[in-house]
């Protein structure tokens, strides 16, 4: 029988030790990398509605079970979660229909090769490729939920922010 040797770190909902605790760190940063990417392909767009977002920290949201971070605008809704099953983060991308209709794949092909550049583990490793999930959302879903956010403001968990239009042509 083996001992385990690792140290361990005991979360709400299960015990996470030092390697995941490593890996859940690398996923928050893949998150961090492909929403500055996303944010840097907004700033294109001629109205400020394209170039909107929403910053949403759930960790500062009492009601919040699982969520940790989501960057939500008119394109996209990238969310960084926990797993209560395993304790492993996981990188969700919701496509909104109705940006890949008005402005076609371009955009989001650039933001999903960005994701799946920084999820790679390059090594034939283990890595965090495992922890990004692609959706398409129906425009509806996508764009109440950015609408409603945007309508209620910014709250103690929730901040709002337009990015400055580019001046160079993209």
């Amino acid at each position: 029988m083996k001992t385990q040797t690792r140290k361990q770190q005991k979360t709400n909902y299960v015990l996470v030790d030092d390697e995941l605790l490593k890996t859940n760190i690398e996923v928050e940063k893949a998150y961090t990398l492909i929403v500055a990417k996303a944010m840097e392909l907004m700033d294109k767009f001629d109205l400020p509605k394209f170039r909107t977002y929403a910053e949403i920290e759930h960790t500062k949201n009492e009601q919040n079970t699982n969520l940790i971070k989501e960057h939500l605008s008119f394109h996209w809704n990238i969310t960084l979660s926990l797993s209560p099953k395993d304790g492993r983060s996981f990188m969700f991308i919701d496509l909104g229909l109705e940006s890949l209709q008005k402005f076609g794949s371009g955009l989001s092909n650039q933001l999903l090769r960005h994701a799946f550049a920084v999820t790679d583990s390059h090594d034939n490793t283990k890595g965090i490729e495992y922890a990004l999930r692609i959706t398409f959302l129906p425009a509806e879903q996508l764009h109440n939920f950015f609408y409603r956010r945007v309508a209620e403001g910014e709250t103690t968990y929730v901040s709002i922010h337009t990015i400055e239009k580019s001046t160079v042509e993209n």
